[in-house]
């Protein structure tokens, strides 16, 4: 049995499942480790299958004694530990039955060779939206110089997570991802999806922007609908704007992103060959008002 921890935030659930459905390919018997996931309360909780009506097809006991059965019968494969430069270490078959996975694999080479099952596992069900999110629907599929904004802050700006990924999309970022759309597309309507959304208008100013102020909660997912359906994109360090933009099928897309995603080490692979990385100069303030 291989076994996946579920963590973090609906971005990096979507990594580790998308993890998941490869690695199941190769080790049927490969399973994700939701123990976790039930006392975990940052975000929204686990939010797969009430969004995507993802099959069940988990492994869950009871905390203390999932940590006795790991650290007595399985081996621990760390992600961060790992060489970068392969996936070997992933997908090798190992003498011992019992293995067990633990990391975030922020890249579509962790699913490279089954991205057309993600996609189709991943297809928002519209008809869940609430009306105004419908409504914006309706305009995106009629506008051909779509571009989602996503500025990313919140939980960006507390002082421990500000250190090491807060600090990297700053002002100066955003302007010159701007820029850079503008050079590709004629005429961009920018719909900004953000969670300080008095923020942006303040600091960014966009003539003719839809500013989506809407989606809050549990109903958050839906900018993730939204943001799928733009034409091009401009992301932050946030792995829910990089699924907006990869969810994007069209061949012709424009995306732009962040040349580092942390301020404390390179993450090369994060974004696919065919992005626009625009560089960065993480700030080493304290975090902007």
């Amino acid at each position: 049995m291989r076994l996946i921890k579920m963590t973090g935030g609906l971005g990096n659930q979507m990594f580790i499942y998308a993890f998941f459905v490869s690695m199941k390919r190769r080790f049927p018997s490969t399973r994700i480790d939701l123990s976790d996931m039930v006392h975990y309360h940052a975000h929204h909780g686990y939010e797969l299958h009430r969004i995507f009506d993802l099959p069940h097809d988990e492994f869950c006991i009871n905390q203390k004694a999932k940590k006795v059965v790991e650290f007595l019968f399985f081996k621990t494969i760390l992600e961060r530990k790992q060489d970068q430069t392969t996936l070997r270490a992933f997908w090798r078959k190992r003498l011992w039955p019992l293995i067990y996975f633990k990391g975030f694999y922020q890249s579509e080479r962790y699913f490279a060779d089954c991205a057309d099952t993600v996609r189709r596992l991943f297809t928002f069900d519209e008809r869940r939206a609430n009306h105004r999110t419908r409504q914006l629907l309706t305009q995106l599929q009629n506008d051909p110089d779509a571009v989602s904004l996503h500025v990313r802050r919140g939980d960006y700006l507390d002082p421990s997570v500000w250190r090491n990924t807060g600090c990297v999309c700053t002002l100066d970022y955003y302007r010159d991802a701007i820029q850079a759309i503008r050079q590709h597309v004629d005429r961009p309507r920018f719909y900004v999806f953000s969670d300080d959304i008095a923020w942006v208008r303040k600091n960014l100013p966009l003539d003719g922007a839809t500013y989506v102020d809407w989606n809050h909660g549990t109903d958050s997912w839906q900018d993730m609908l939204l943001m799928s359906r733009c034409r091009h994109h401009v992301i932050c360090n946030s792995t829910f704007s990089w699924w907006g933009a990869w969810l994007n099928p069209r061949a012709d897309k424009v995306v732009i992103a962040p040349a580092r995603w942390s301020a404390l080490g390179e993450m090369p692979y994060i974004c696919p060959k065919n992005w626009m990385q625009i560089p960065v100069r993480p700030a080493d303030l304290s975090p902007q008002p």
